[in-house]
């Protein structure tokens, strides 16, 4: 899938800090997890450092299947542990360790964890939960059929 140079950026800048991590868990010690749709999510504020962007934890490992749903901002699926199928679209990605998942803005996606799923979450503006629009039926609009 091509990206525009500036998409291209930023995974590049995370794929780099996320090379430095040894354990994901380290990232999360001291963070209480929410639980919602994707898991627990362990939003990192700290870490992002750039007041463009968020960064989260999600740990999907006790999921059958994620929330269906959409929303404005860029949002990029790093795969840290696990394996996983992650639905973009019409679109169907499998997943495991060091796979990069791009989702555009306002196209509906969902996961489905396979094997004890865990993935690192950059959005584009900062994640917004205002924004978060869970689909509960087709929607031809944002890709959800």
């Amino acid at each position: 899938m091509k990206h525009s140079p500036h998409t291209n950026q930023l995974i590049q800048k995370w794929q780099q800090y996320l090379n430095t991590v040894e354990d994901w868990k380290n990232l999360v010690t001291h963070t209480t997890p929410k639980e919602c749709g994707c898991g627990l999510v362990y939003e990192l504020p700290h870490i992002a450092a750039c007041s463009d962007e968020s960064f989260a934890i999600a740990d999907m490992s006790s999921l059958f299947i994620s929330e269906p749903h959409y929303h404005p901002e860029l949002e990029i699926y790093f795969i840290l542990q696990g394996t996983g199928l992650v639905v973009v679209g019409n679109t169907e990605y499998s997943v495991e360790k060091n796979s990069v998942v791009v989702i555009d803005p306002n196209i509906a996606h969902y996961t489905v964890p396979k094997k004890n799923l865990v993935m690192a979450v950059v959005n584009m503006p900062p994640f917004n939960e205002q924004n978060y629009m869970p689909l509960l039926e087709n929607n031809p609009h944002v890709q959800f059929s």
